[in-house]
């Protein structure tokens, strides 16, 4: 072998350990990376399966009941013993009710409508029953305890707590209510679940200190007329009150009115609504500067 040879093995050599040493890295590196993909794989596997058992465990409350006694469930409203739940035309019994504060869309102003699906649940024709996001930013707060929590629950499901489950703040109680909300859809029309909700979800209290439930006795308590006159101004005012009913209405427990600066806290909510109203393209921006200089206290029903 020639002196040259000898040296280019030499050169080669080092060359060659290097490149050894680099696709040993690399091998291990590889592993590595599959190791944890497998590893987070399975865990993600485990983790779905494991949630999907807890919540079919959590939910046998919905699944034992059919779809006719849900329905039932849903549209019984206390003292409406001329409504005949089971008629497949329910909208239709609400607006033949001899019981003037059950009411159907021939009863209330379209305004009312406008205001509750702008402000409540803008994607209530829309939806299914329940909002991925919305859940999905309510669980987030819940787990981080925000002090500013926006909740997630859709008119669908505060039906379905109002008349089938009860308000406690539980994962079982939200599981549940999902479920039942999405079977909802099913069972009755968007129409048939937005007045159902109007005509049972609570208003706060009225000028004699009363507890007031439905949109039609609404109406009457606070501005002393039926739902289908009540203006835009109104309308805002009203779907307002349902957030927090006791805490947004203008009337204290002896039925007298609150303090002006009490009064306001519901005029901003009522603002919120208008404005919501405005954004969703429900009201002109004149309907809304209207509304806006529309006197409220004035109009209040007092003792």
């Amino acid at each position: 072998m020639s002196h040259q040879s000898v040296e280019n093995n030499l050169q080669n050599q080092p060359q060659q350990s290097n490149y050894e040493k680099f696709e040993m890295i690399y091998k291990k590196i590889k592993h590595i990376f599959i190791s944890i993909f497998v590893i987070l794989t399975c865990s993600l596997i485990i983790l779905l399966a494991t949630t999907v058992f807890y919540f079919q465990s959590i939910t046998k409350e919905s699944d034992h009941i059919s779809d006719h006694t849900l329905r039932l469930k849903l549209l019984n409203i206390a003292g409406t013993q001329d409504v005949d739940y089971d008629s497949q035309q329910i909208l239709d019994e609400y607006n033949q009710s001899l019981n003037p504060l059950i009411v159907g869309p021939k009863s209330v102003n379209k305004s009312v409508i406008k205001a509750l699906t702008s402000s409540e649940d803008s994607l209530f024709y829309r939806h299914n029953g329940i909002l991925p996001k919305a859940l999905i930013r309510a669980v987030w707060q819940d787990v981080f305890n925000s002090e500013y929590a926006t909740g997630g629950s859709t008119i669908t499901q505060q039906l379905v707590k109002n008349q089938v489950l009860t308000n406690e703040k539980t994962y079982n109680r939200k599981a549940n209510e999902l479920v039942l909300s999405m079977r909802t859809e099913n069972i009755l029309s968007k129409d048939e679940i937005i007045y159902t909700y109007l005509n049972i979800v609570p208003f706060g209290r009225d000028y004699n200190g009363s507890n007031i439930s439905g949109i039609s006795s609404a109406s009457y308590s606070l501005f002393g007329k039926p739902p289908s006159d009540v203006n835009i101004a109104e309308s805002a005012y009203l779907i307002g009150l349902l957030q927090s009913p006791y805490y947004y209405t203008p009337y204290q427990e002896d039925g007298n009115l609150k303090p002006d600066n009490q009064i306001q806290i519901g005029l901003n909510r009522q603002h919120y609504v208008l404005k919501r109203m405005l954004i969703e393209g429900k009201i002109t921006q004149h309907e809304f500067h209207q509304a806006e200089k529309y006197n409220i206290k004035k109009h209040l029903m007092t003792k």
